[in-house]
């Protein structure tokens, strides 16, 4: 009788120190997808820190049932709801649904269209999109491109498009640049990459390519892939985004080009901090500034807007290892 009383007294301590932690919400567009689980996991790892508890749910490219998780969350009570956005247009009922139950939202990484959405997290799409063309001009100043832009319902790929075009049209107009395809790749898949690919080279003839400007690195590997097949991976430029460990082994191969880089551990922990700092109501210096506004088409969204670097074999070491997100062991081995 002793031993249960003492029992009762220990798990309702451990009950009353789980419900005091605060509760936020996170919504994943795709667990598979390396960077978006890196993304997850590091915002996590912050949260905890800060003393928060994450309920995170993953909707697997699937705008209705992110919908529908994102009404469960709420139920459940979360004070901040951060959203891994699948589509950028429908993810505007999320946003009205919390607003409706006194909830703030925090888009991470991608843009939520036509609401009057809470925050923004990100980083600087139109550079990643500017760095890619300047590079691949500054190595292919003449020639044959291809452009992988990502999945037209992300916004990120309508902006990162927009910079490479900024770069490269003058050298289109003067007809130093043709474009042998310029198109969206749905999911910024590998497999859809690699099927545009190669309808591209047997549909052309197998033409000679200068260089692909691939939006991120799965779509790269795709393209590089279908080159090497065909035997036409001759000092073709390819770029990719998002540094993820397979493409950083074809850029130490000489197989990809360039990478950009968009460091998970920043973005998840400055998302991770604020989402905290608002469930708590701290008003708290951030670690961070929110540095822009940025119009989703209805409302200019307080924004949290960080640089990207573009990553070479040359420097690929000092910028990404040294983030201590890849082991120097996982990436030589």
């Amino acid at each position: 009788m002793k031993y249960s009383k003492y029992l009762l007294i220990i798990v309702f301590c451990i009950s009353c120190n789980k419900s005091d932690k605060v509760k936020v919400g996170f919504l994943n567009w795709n667990n598979s997808n390396t960077i978006a689980f890196q993304n997850l996991k590091f915002f996590k790892e912050k949260a905890s820190l800060l003393g928060a508890e994450v309920m995170d749910k993953d909707a697997n490219c699937n705008d209705a049932e992110q919908y529908k998780q994102a009404v469960e969350l709420l139920d459940q009570g979360v004070k901040v709801l951060v959203v891994y956005a699948v589509n950028a247009y429908t993810s505007a009922a999320i946003v009205r649904e919390a607003h409706n139950k006194g909830i703030k939202i925090i888009a991470f990484d991608r843009m939520i269209k036509n609401c009057e959405l809470d925050y923004y997290a990100t980083f600087d799409s139109r550079k990643v999109g500017e760095f890619m063309a300047r590079e691949a001009i500054s190595q292919k100043p003449k020639g044959n491109y291809i452009l992988l832009g990502g999945d037209k319902s992300d916004d990120n790929a309508n902006l990162v498009k927009s910079g490479i075009m900024k770069v490269l049209k003058p050298q289109i107009d003067n007809q130093n640049i043709k474009l042998l395809y310029n198109n969206y790749i749905e999911d910024w898949s590998l497999e859809n990459a690699e099927h545009e690919m190669d309808m591209i080279v047997r549909l052309s003839g197998e033409p000679k390519i200068d260089a692909i400007i691939a939006s991120c690195d799965d779509m790269a590997r795709g393209a590089i892939h279908i080159l090497k097949r065909y035997n036409m991976l001759n000092n073709t430029f390819v770029s990719g985004q998002n540094s993820d460990i397979e493409s950083l082994k074809m850029i130490l191969a000489d197989e990809q080009t360039v990478t950009i880089y968009k460091s998970p551990k920043t973005l998840g922990y400055a998302v991770a901090e604020l989402a905290v700092n608002l469930a708590v109501q701290n008003k708290n210096k951030l670690n961070f500034e929110v540095n822009d506004s940025i119009y989703n088409g209805y409302y200019k969204v307080p924004s949290i807007v960080f640089p990207p670097v573009l990553i070479s074999k040359s420097n690929l070491e000092k910028e990404v290892l040294n983030d201590g997100i890849i082991s120097k062991k996982d990436l030589f081995n």
